[in-house]
């Protein structure tokens, strides 16, 4: 008899949560919009921007903008496959959508932020995000990457520990070749021009925007996205040679328009950052069997771990016997033989595609 009680009320209690279930889902269903989920792979947040590159942000700026939900997936956890160089990708159901494309492809599916735009007003849309990503976005890429101590401090950091082995081993430094490359192609790089260039694009938002929430008066569209994801970028990463950030921090009405715009879309606003020295965010991460400064600095001895430790520990001689101390070698130069050649094929393969892009803009220039 206490049996059946027991069956009874174990029975009870799951009618009750299956339909406490039901009518959660119900309610969800009803606040999210309808359609297949979209997955947005991306590089992950940092220093309290919804990610550390302004593509990835404005990505997710555009979704919310939109209201139309979606999910994350950072690079460092993503399947095999991907190309870290080509991000944000989308995931719409079974197709894959690169950068190129992925604003064209949710217009077709009707996920348009520019739908309460008139004509003149999309117009002027595409004219003040051309603006963005011409000038402020080529300072941005100037800071980032042709200033060597923000290289050095901040994103070459910042890029490798959001990536896996061995991608974290070259990959930032193959980013820095290709952004360079941009810049000489199109005469920005000198500090003075980048800088001039950025600075003009900031006093133009500051006017346009100088008391308002958003470009047009109804509301948000996609142009408040790229120019947040931008903006954002250029105010939140502590760089130490931070000219950019310094002109923008002196427009008190832009910065408010960050805030708001974060506020409102992101649901937060995090304090700013002043420097990478005092933010343990960017630091890197400890990776398992290894010193905390691997892979950023080779050679590094935090906390003593290989056979010197267990010499140490031992009185100096290691409990290694000569059958394992072998394994252990043959092991390590099998993974640093991996490593070397993976490292070579990406040069090799970055070279000939910087040949054949260089070689691309040069004959377009002939024409």
């Amino acid at each position: 008899a206490e049996r059946r009680r027991l069956a009874a009320a174990a029975l009870a209690t799951t009618a009750t949560a299956a339909r406490k279930f039901h009518d959660m889902a119900a309610t969800t269903a009803q606040v999210l919009p309808a359609g297949p989920t979209l997955r947005l792979l991306q590089y992950s947040p940092a220093w309290g921007a919804p990610s550390v590159d302004p593509r990835c942000t404005k990505a997710q700026a555009y979704l919310r903008v939109c209201g139309r939900s979606y999910e994350v997936e950072d690079a460092s956890a993503a399947a095999p496959g991907w190309s870290p160089l080509l991000l944000p990708v989308l995931r719409d159901g079974a197709r894959a959508v690169e950068p190129d494309g992925l604003y064209a492809h949710l217009r077709e599916g009707g996920i348009d932020a520019d739908a309460k735009l008139s004509a003149e007003e999309r117009a002027e849309s595409a004219a003040w995000t051309a603006l963005v990503e011409e000038r402020l976005g080529l300072a941005l890429l100037y800071a980032c990457w042709a200033e060597e101590d923000n290289y050095a401090a901040v994103l070459k950091p910042a890029y490798a520990q959001r990536l896996p082995l061995p991608l974290c081993l070259y990959l930032p430094w193959t980013m820095r070749r290709r952004a360079l490359s941009q810049l000489a192609r199109r005469g920005a790089m000198g500090e003075g021009v980048a800088y001039r260039l950025g600075g003009e694009a900031l006093e133009a938002l500051n006017t346009r925007l100088a008391g308002r929430g958003s470009f047009f008066a109804s509301g948000a569209s996609a142009v408040d996205a790229t120019a947040f994801s931008y903006l954002t970028a250029v105010l939140r990463c502590p760089l130490p040679r931070d000219t950019l950030r310094a002109h923008l921090k002196s427009l008190p009405a832009l910065c408010s328009y960050v805030e708001a715009f974060s506020t409102t879309f992101f649901g937060s606003f995090e304090p700013l950052i002043p420097s990478p020295e005092t933010d343990p965010r960017l630091r890197p991460p400890p990776l398992t069997g290894r010193p905390t400064a691997f892979p950023y600095a080779f050679g590094a001895d935090e906390g003593g771990g290989g056979e010197a430790s267990e010499a140490a520990a031992g009185g100096g001689k290691s409990s290694r016997t000569p059958k394992q101390r072998r394994f252990k070698e043959r092991s390590r130069n099998a993974v640093l033989g991996a490593l070397g050649g993976a490292l070579v094929y990406a040069v090799a393969t970055d070279l000939v595609g910087g040949e054949e892009e260089l070689d691309e803009y040069a004959a377009d220039e002939q024409q």
